[in-house]
This record gives C-alpha cells, sequence and structure tokens, in this order.
C-alpha cells in the first residue's frame, strides 16, 4: 500500500486526492449579491483529519474585498456571461474530480469512515487523515519488523505481497481496567478487536499477563502484553508467510511460540487478541461475514440464533442483600425470532425497574457491572417469587424462564455450603451438604419455571455434579466447573458432570482452542452457552462468536449498558441479514431435540 523513499511515506492514493482538491475556494457562479461570502479553504490543504472544524472557523471575506484583489473586470455583459460560464465550468470539473477521487479511495479503502451528514469534500479529507496515520506508522517503524508484517500470503512473487500493520494497544474494559486492544490493516482495510478482561483468575484458565506495578492501575496494566505483541508475536507471526485465512496454523504458531501450557510467557490476551483480529481479518479476505467465516472453522452448516439469559437480579458476592446465589436470569425460550426475545427480555427488565423504583427506592435501581439489580430481598425464595410474579404480571408465562447462576464455589465452607456465607456469624449447624443443596434446586425446578442452574456446586465436587445431572430435568451448565479448558471439558464429559458447559472468550489461549472444545462439546451430546466476562469490551465478537457456533445460548448481562446491549443488536442486525433463513433456538437451547 505504501512504498517508503528517503524519510517520507508515498502514497498513489493521497497524491491523487490532493491533486484533485481544490487549494482555494473559487467564487459561486450563481450569486450576484455583493453581499456573498467565500471561505478560503487553503488552510486545509494539510489533510488535517480535522479539517473541516478549520473550514468552519475560517474568516469570511466579502466578493467586494475578493475583487479588489484582482484586476478591475470588464462590464460588458457580455464579458460577465463569459466570465460566469467559465466559472461554472470549473466548479463542474472541481466537482468530478472530487466525485472521481472519493470514489477511487471508497474502492481502496471499504472501512472509510463516511457519514452521510459529511460532504464528500469532509470525507475525502478524513480519508487523507486516515492515510496519514497508516502512513505514521510505516515511517515509525520502517526500521523495526515489530509492527510492519510485509507478507502475509504465501507467494513467491514479492511484489505480489501485500504489506500488513499490526499495532496493541492499552485500554480499559467496562470496569476501567486495562486490557489490550490490537489494530491489523491490510489491503482490505482496517479491522480492530479489544479482548475482555478480568481481575480474578480461576484456577485452570489461561494467563492474562500484567505487568503487576502497584504504582500504576493498581498493578493491572498490560503493556507488556502490548509489548509481546508489538515486538515478539508480529514479527514472529510474518516469518510463517501464512494467511489471514489459516487461523489454526497461526493460532498454533502463537502457542507453540509461547512455550507453556496457561500462555504464562507472553500472555493469553496478548495470543487471544491476535488471534480473535486475524480472524476478522480472515472473514473480510473470504469475502463473508465474520459469523459465517467462524462457522466455516467450526464445521457448521445451520445457523442458530441463541437464547439470551438476561440478568435481572443479582446477589452472592455481587450484593450485600440476603440473595445466596450470584445472579437471577430470564430466558424467552418460548419465542419466535430472537427479535420477539429482545421485545420480552426488556420488557420484563423494565417492569422490574419500575417496580423496584415504587416499592423500595431510585437507588435500588442502579445496577451491577452484569446489569442485573441488587434489590434488598432477603431470601432465595423471595428471589424467584419476585421474578415469577413480573413474568405473570407482563404476560409471558409460557415464554419466559428463569435461570440461576449459584457460583456455589463461593458458599463452600469446610466441607459444605453456607447460603448465610455473607453473615460473619452464620451458623455452622446450617450449612448443607450437596446432596441437601440438589434437594433446593429440583424444589425450585418443580415449584417454579426455573430451567436452567449455572455452577451448582464448587468447581471441583464432580460427584456432586453428576448426582444432580442423573436427576433433573432440566439444564445444569458448568462454567466455572471447566473454564473453557479442553481437560476439565474432557473431565465434564467423562464423568457427566453437568448437560451443558460454558465458553468464555478471554479463558482460552486462542479462538483455535475455542472452536476445538465446542466440538468436543457438541460430539457428546451436551449443550453450549457462550458467556462473556464481568470486564468485558464494546468489542461484537462474542456476537459473531454464538451464532457462527450455533451455540443456542448466550449469557452477557441485563439489557443494559453499552457493551452489553450491543451484542443484543449485533444479533439482531445478523437476524435481519439471515431474513428468513434465520432460527431462534427457544425450546431447544441445548441442541438436545
Amino acid at each position: 500500500m505504501f512504498n517508503m523513499e528517503g524519510s517520507g511515506v508515498r502514497c498513489p492514493i493521497l497524491d491523487s486526492v490532493a491533486a484533485s482538491l481544490p487549494l482555494s475556494g473559487s467564487p459561486s457562479s450563481s450569486a450576484n449579491s455583493s453581499d456573498m461570502f467565500l471561505y478560503d479553504d487553503s488552510s486545509m490543504s494539510d489533510g488535517s483529519l480535522y479539517a473541516s472544524d478549520q473550514e468552519n472557523l475560517s474568516t469570511p471575506r466579502k466578493r467586494s474585498d475578493c475583487r479588489r484583489l484582482h484586476k478591475r473586470r470588464s462590464r460588458c455583459p457580455q464579458q460577465q456571461i463569459q466570465q460566469r460560464q467559465a466559472a461554472n465550468l470549473r466548479e463542474r470539473r472541481r466537482m468530478q474530480s472530487i466525485n472521481d477521487a472519493f470514489e477511487g479511495l471508497r474502492a481502496h479503502i471499504p472501512t472509510l469512515p463516511y457519514e452521510k451528514r459529511l460532504s464528500k469534500v469532509d470525507t475525502l479529507k478524513l480519508a487523507i487523515g486516515y492515510i496519514s496515520f497508516l502512513g505514521e506508522l510505516v515511517r515509525a517503524d520502517r526500521n523495526s519488523s515489530d509492527t510492519l508484517l510485509s507478507g502475509v500470503s504465501n507467494s513467491q512473487n514479492k511484489e505480489e505481497q501485500k504489506k500488513v500493520i499490526i499495532r496493541a494497544r492499552q485500554i480499559f474494559d467496562s470496569t476501567g481496567v486495562p486490557t489490550v486492544e490490537v489494530d491489523m490493516v491490510t489491503e482490505l482495510g482496517l479491522f480492530r478487536v479489544g479482548v475482555p478482561s478480568t481481575d480474578f483468575k480461576k484456577v485452570a484458565e489461561a494467563v492474562q499477563l500484567r505487568d503487576n506495578n502497584p504504582s500504576e492501575y493498581h498493578g493491572m496494566g498490560v503493556m507488556s502484553a502490548v509489548k509481546n505483541i508489538n515486538t515478539i508475536i508480529a514479527p514472529e507471526l510474518i516469518k510463517q508467510n501464512l494467511e489471514v485465512t489459516m487461523q489454526k496454523e497461526i493460532d498454533q504458531f502463537m502457542v507453540a511460540l509461547d512455550g507453556t501450557e496457561t500462555r504464562t510467557r507472553l500472555g493469553a490476551n496478548a495470543i487471544m487478541c491476535v488471534s480473535l483480529v486475524v480472524a476478522k481479518a480472515g472473514a473480510a479476505k473470504k469475502g463473508v461475514p465474520l459469523y459465517r467465516h467462524i462457522s466455516d472453522m467450526a464445521g457448521i452448516t445451520s445457523i442458530i440464533l441463541p437464547v439470551p439469559h438476561f440478568t435481572i437480579l443479582t446477589g452472592g458476592i455481587l450484593a450485600s442483600n440476603g440473595l445466596p446465589f450470584q445472579e437471577y436470569t430470564i430466558m424467552p425460550t418460548g419465542a419466535s425470532s430472537f427479535a420477539e426475545a429482545m421485545r420480552i427480555g426488556t420488557d420484563i427488565y423494565r417492569y422490574v425497574k419500575k417496580v423496584i423504583a415504587h416499592k423500595y427506592n431510585v437507588e435500588s435501581t442502579y445496577v451491577s457491572d452484569s446489569g442485573g439489580f441488587a434489590i434488598p430481598l432477603e431470601s432465595h425464595r423471595d428471589a424467584l417469587l419476585f421474578l415469577t410474579d413480573a413474568i405473570k404480571q407482563c404476560g409471558y408465562n409460557n415464554k419466559a424462564e428463569i435461570g440461576i447462576n449459584a457460583a456455589a464455589t463461593d458458599m463452600f465452607k469446610d466441607g459444605a455450603y453456607d447460603l448465610e456465607f455473607k453473615n460473619p456469624n452464620s451458623n455452622p449447624q446450617e450449612y448443607m451438604s450437596s446432596d441437601k443443596l440438589a434437594e433446593v434446586y429440583l424444589d425450585n425446578m418443580k415449584e417454579f419455571p426455573v430451567c436452567s442452574i449455572e455452577d451448582a456446586f464448587k468447581f471441583d465436587d464432580w460427584a456432586a455434579w453428576s448426582n444432580l445431572t442423573g436427576r433433573a430435568a432440566g439444564q445444569i451448565f458448568g462454567n466455572d466447573l471447566t473454564q473453557t479448558n479442553l481437560r476439565r471439558v474432557g473431565l465434564a464429559v467423562e464423568k457427566k458432570s453437568g448437560n451443558s458447559i460454558a465458553l468464555r472468550l478471554n479463558q482460552a489461549g486462542t479462538l483455535t482452542e475455542i472452536i476445538e472444545a465446542f466440538k468436543l462439546i457438541k460430539a457428546n451430546g451436551f449443550g453450549v452457552v457462550v458467556c462473556d466476562r464481568w470486564g468485558d469490551t464494546e468489542d461484537l465478537f462474542l456476537s459473531d462468536l454464538v451464532v457462527g457456533l450455533s451455540a443456542g445460548q448466550l449469557k452477557c448481562g441485563g439489557p443494559a449498558r453499552c457493551e452489553r446491549i450491543g451484542k443484543y443488536n449485533q444479533i439482531l442486525r445478523i437476524e435481519e441479514e439471515l431474513g428468513a433463513l434465520s432460527k431462534y433456538a427457544g425450546k431447544n437451547y441445548r441442541g438436545h431435540m
């Protein structure tokens, strides 16, 4: 895309645009009034990204002032007509050159940030800023191999090899914790991914590399992971001469480059971010949507849209109320489409919010990181009664069911489960054995419209998991149980611990590992729930992943906060794109029918 000469950067597209843009404003040929104003746009020829702002602030000049700068024009009417005609011709040629340059840029840069409210001239100036940004990257790193990757194809002809730029940076997730974002620029445009973050590592998940500098971000900075991408992963990856569509080979190379089981050397946040951005570029290379690209890699032939788990109430360690379990969700299993599922979920969510504001106070309507309400309920049964009534009042008795995230590891104490664990003076005589806790779940499923229990027991209480799975008719799914770890997924399958398993992006090291875990789960008749993380970003990759895998279920919080509602909106767009071909999982959310 770029040719470097000396210390500068030459871009043929930029040269052609610069040649077509006027250096100064032309008088309007249709204006006869002396009060007409002209704008001098010569100050905008620097290609500034904010050139339109300079245009709006430029100093207006009256036509009479402009005329003083030139020789006195003839007052002959015939000459005035000829001058106006010549001015009109120049203006038409000028606009034609702008249109030609604009269309040329659109052809070379499909991701050109064009907005209808902007004129084509302003859009060209945005494009110049975009190209200048790329040029700066090339010029800054022309003597380094950390970001300029010249050869992502297997072509033996070096002239046909495409230039690719990979640049990592530190950004922040939805909880204000630093995380990693990667830009990849290919001949097809700019692709960007920000990985979700977490401030608490589970025992078997891949390691997110942190700076551990207490003086910055409480030790949670990720500049070391960013450096690993820019100075190790990118230059080493390019030496392999792999196409961006070769996802498995690229991921296997990065895993080998790290050389550790849990990605502790380079960081799972660094490796996964590159893996995901390669997938986006690979989809563009194939000319298909991202979810189609993922379907191809997973061997999925029929696209199924997921049943969402909308978080409504929060308890456990996320709230100071009396609820022992962490989340209570609504699952619109009776909807006929994802759009209807969104209507059901948002109707119940808004109804609950109004009831809370009326019954308690406005402060109780503030939401947690997962989008749920932490209202002052005193018991688990109170929460189930509250949600059952909300479903009934909204008229969705046969269309919405309840899911529970017990997060039982938080309650495990001295070999038993303490449902009063938030009370420092809880009575050890009231702790529950795994068998007694299983009875609580089974009773809930009989008495209330509860269809799903998540993390019913401690993550290594395998016998209790197997026992409950054999007795329950509903969904028993493991999240903390398996942690998107292939070895633990294999154990869950072998021991029949649960009947559904969660997949989380940042618990694995690469997209290929996610897909391999998915295949293992489905091959053994288990359901799949694609889950977000508390520290998520505004990136929408998760939506394409759950659709591409036809997983059947998506759990990414309540219909609130942009990093969560954005993912639901993306699936709505996909459903619209699929049209008559779209299928909603509904009652078959586990894929067992």
